[in-house]
């Protein structure tokens, strides 16, 4: 049985200051598009990608490009599309995760390796609304959101999260957990971070 927690992978913000204060410096979005590939930043309609295809050096791109870059601003995230084959722009439903159960941000930099990914903030699950185009999106209480400021404090997922095999993503934006990883994660960011 699937409990309804859910960690999401969220792609590293470079902000102009610190991760996730803002949208990808150019050289975040060098290092998104160029080194790591990561998904969204490599496909065309991604307006980091335009902006770097044209050679906008000049700072962060504006709006927010994607819900990456807004997490600790709307505290929301869901499932994505799928962007290459059969199914491509179809969304990923999370199709078991609920209402009262928690949501944990989950993120890497270029210089961690996949075992070190942290987890950066959480959330209880307000509701699950479906946002045309994107499929599922999970929606945040508001006075259960808890981000960790000093990352280099932030919990290590794979120290929580057990599945067979070794520490390894893949494909797909998020992960089931069950309520026994899902509390001691809370009370892990609870050590460190701070309600906001």
């Amino acid at each position: 049985m699937i409990d309804g927690n859910v960690a999401f992978k969220v792609t590293w913000v470079y902000g102009q200051e610190g991760p996730f204060t803002t949208p990808c410096t150019a050289e975040g979005r060098d290092t998104n598009i160029r080194l790591e590939k990561k998904v969204w930043c490599s496909q065309p309609e991604c307006p980091c990608n335009e902006a770097w295809r044209r050679g906008n050096r000049a700072g962060p791109v504006e709006p927010v490009p994607c819900y990456d870059a807004d997490i600790f601003r709307r505290w929301r995230f869901g499932g994505g599309v799928y962007h290459h084959g059969p199914r491509k722009d179809t969304p990923i439903h999370m199709w078991f995760v609920k209402p009262g159960k928690l949501a944990f941000f989950t993120s890497r930099n270029i210089e961690m390796a996949e075992r070190d990914r942290i987890v950066i903030g959480c959330f209880e699950i307000d509701e699950i609304v479906d946002q045309e185009g994107w499929g599922h999106m999970a929606l945040s209480k508001p006075a259960s959101r808890i981000r960790v400021a000093d990352l280099s404090k932030a919990p290590r997922f794979w120290d929580y999260h057990k599945q067979r095999g070794g520490p390894r993503w893949g494909t797909g934006l998020f992960r089931y957990l069950p309520d026994t990883e899902a509390k001691r994660l809370r009370t892990a960011l609870e050590r460190v971070g701070v309600r906001v």
